[in-house]
């Protein structure tokens, strides 16, 4: 049996939360209206950047940024009444009501990626450019680079290799690392550096990068001189800035003439470098 106590706690707390209800009230305010040019019939939102997917009457889909800004827009299919985006903003599901299959489409941008003064590998006039956003510090990046020595194997005139940097704050001696590989690139070797990093990617801290330094054979009084120039490391940020505008979240991130690759194995790679190498020879 409940007390009188209990009962008056239980009164109280009702109490309280009727109260509360009470004053909640929901007021909902027009922020902006942003005119299309066709009736929409459906819309989605990447959570990844926010930006908006909308469905147009006549299967047209316009993209929208977070802030409601027109961005792309294309041709779907006048079939087409649903849709939804994965939360990366990369896949566009398509429902039909003339069809019982679901259509995936891949949303690929070709992102302007200059050279600068990166370190390239292979044919300078090669019809394929993988550029590839790396962490030293990253064991994604060193499992990935017997990948790309095969590639480069594979497509010796095909395919040419630029190297960025993409340090992540997470690894203390990435920056650092990076730094170091730009200046033995100064030096004309980048690459044995670059090798000599990733093999040992898990044990480096600033003795063990000038280690590497000298085994690889640069001259350590430029190199220290190089090192502690500013303009290294407007470099290293320049490259970051670059990757962050591509849409580098994490690394390794390739990208062939412009795309970013999603698959990296190597028959990931083949299949995208071969469609690049047959465009070109049309």
């Amino acid at each position: 049996m409940m007390t009188a106590a209990r009962r008056i706690s239980v009164f109280l707390l009702g109490l309280v939360l009727t109260t509360s209800l009470a004053y909640a009230e929901l007021q909902a305010n027009l922020v902006k209206s942003q005119p299309l040019d066709k009736t929409p019939l459906d819309i989605a939102q990447s959570v990844a950047d926010g930006r908006l997917f909308v469905l147009l009457a006549g299967g047209e889909v316009q993209i929208l940024s977070a802030d409601g800004q027109k961005q792309e827009r294309f041709q779907v299919g006048d079939d087409i009444t649903s849709l939804e985006v994965s939360p990366d903003g990369q896949m566009l599901y398509l429902g039909s009501t003339k069809s019982k299959a679901l259509q995936f489409i891949d949303l690929s941008y070709i992102q302007e990626l200059p050279v600068n003064n990166s370190a390239v590998k292979g044919a300078e006039n090669a019809p394929v450019t993988m550029t590839v956003f790396d962490d030293f510090e990253c064991p994604y990046c060193a499992r990935l680079v017997p990948t790309l020595e095969q590639v480069m194997a594979a497509y010796p005139q095909q395919v040419r290799l630029v190297y960025k940097h993409f340090p992540l704050s997470m690894h203390k001696f990435a920056n650092s690392a990076a730094i170091a590989s730009i200046a033995a690139r100064n030096q004309g070797k980048f690459w044995p550096l670059h090798d000599e990093l990733f093999a040992n990617y898990n044990n480096l801290n600033d003795i063990k990068i000038r280690q590497l330094a000298e085994r690889v054979g640069l001259d350590m009084k430029r190199f220290d001189q190089d090192i502690a120039n500013p303009a290294l490391q407007q470099e290293v940020a320049a490259d970051t800035q670059l990757g962050t505008k591509a849409g580098v979240r994490g690394t390794p991130a390739v990208y062939i003439n412009g795309m970013q690759l999603k698959d990296r194995s190597f028959n990931g790679f083949k299949q995208v470098i071969d469609a690049e190498l047959q465009k070109v020879s049309k």
